[in-house]
């Protein structure tokens, strides 16, 4: 990991704690932007309640913004601490149910084509077909294996995987599977066409008889849901992940937009632990690309709401929001109110689709308008999703 892993010690060299933010790839909006994945995260009992785990949250908060990651995500354990930090939920990892009989009866749908058994020759192959799906649906969250991540999963004798080379002119497509309990466990499924999709799942299903149940990790809105002759069983079970900017240009210079959305909007944000973000910015969108152009400096920051979060304002009929009792609110003139203000966690929560009269109901937005708040809700609509545990 090299420089991607940090270690907090004490004045005796003692590690009081350690992590690691691992280099992926993340789709958002069918593009693909630097993420640093927050993984293995540990404290020393010992050393839990003198600040450690925040220390070692903000050193990798600084060292994702100096290694060019553009957003960080993290599946958590203690949520308070990483709200701590600017993260908070963004999207989910769903699992679904299906029973193997009903994905089996798919298989007539998938016409003359029969995928063949892949191996480690095929990782290019596999990450193409999974890069095009996901710029082709413009989808949010999922992360982008790397080739080399790939074959060493195709070299796994505990998963089986099978492809659709496109031969002949066909469409391509490959899945990911394991076998244990007699579940099947379904980890990644890509076809480029309904028939494409009904051969993959007919070849996952087809030893229904020893293994009648099917669990797979989903887009809510695979197509499955469409092809299938019966709902997934109620069981569906989601794993919530966490996200946090790590840099507001970046980000939005590389995220895909809708190409139907134009729309400009002014954000007021406040980081204390990356200031680099912090400033008014104007975001403007159109034909699917945005940028976030700074037109007002960095805010002051007090230190008396490590994470930003803003209540609603107790004066009578104003319906304005504010900073709670913890410190002064500074007077800074009309101009104050001419943006949206959120803090890492609000624009966190904006960046993953969370609408703007959501952050307000809790708290993580003020300011602004009516007319900002559909701006915003327009350009940042989306929902997020991840398939894979990390």
């Amino acid at each position: 990991m090299g420089r991607r892993w940090l270690a907090v010690v004490d004045e005796s060299d003692t590690v009081l704690g350690a992590g690691r933010a691992r280099p992926f790839e993340q789709a958002w909006g069918g593009r693909h932007l630097p993420m640093g994945g927050v993984a293995g995260v540990y404290v020393d009992p010992a050393a839990r309640g003198r600040g450690a785990a925040s220390v070692l949250m903000r050193g990798l908060l600084g060292r994702m913004a100096e290694l060019g990651d553009a957003l960080s995500c993290l599946f958590p354990t203690a949520p308070v601490l990483y709200r701590g930090v600017g993260y908070e939920f963004g999207g989910v990892q769903p699992r679904y149910t299906y029973a193997a009989r009903d994905l089996r009866a798919l298989r007539s749908l998938g016409g003359d084509l029969r995928p063949r058994p892949a191996d480690v020759a095929d990782a290019e192959l596999i990450r193409g077909v999974m890069r095009e799906d996901q710029v082709r649906h413009g989808l949010c969250g999922p992360r982008l294996p790397s080739a080399s991540r790939w074959r060493e999963q195709l070299a796994n004798e505990r998963m089986t995987h099978y492809v659709l080379d496109g031969q002949d002119g066909g469409p391509r497509g490959f899945v990911a599977y394991s076998l244990a309990d007699a579940t099947l466990t379904v980890t990644d499924l890509v076809g480029e066409t309904a028939e494409a999709d009904a051969a993959l799942w007919g070849v996952v299903a087809s030893g229904s008889s020893a293994a009648p149940t099917v669990r797979a990790y989903l887009d809510a809105r695979d197509p499955v849901a469409l092809l299938a002759g019966t709902e997934a069983r109620h069981e569906v079970q989601q794993h919530a992940w966490m996200l946090r900017v790590i840099d507001v240009a970046k980000g939005v210079g590389s995220r895909g937009f809708s190409a139907h959305v134009t729309a400009s909007a002014e954000v007021r944000v406040n980081d204390p632990d990356l200031p680099a973000n912090s400033g008014t910015w104007r975001v403007d969108v159109s034909e699917g690309s945005g940028t976030a152009t700074r037109i007002e400096g960095p805010l002051a920051v007090d230190g008396s709401l490590p994470d930003e979060r803003l209540v609603p304002g107790e004066r009578p009929g104003s319906g304005e929001w504010l900073v709670p009792d913890e410190g002064p609110v500074p007077d800074e003139g009309p101009a104050s109110r001419e943006a949206v203000e959120v803090g890492p966690r609000g624009l966190a929560a904006l960046w993953c689709g969370w609408s703007m009269s959501r952050l307000r109901q809790s708290g993580l937005a003020a300011g602004g308008d009516f007319d900002d708040d559909a701006a915003l809700d327009a350009i940042f609509a989306c929902t997020p999703f991840m398939t894979e545990y990390f």
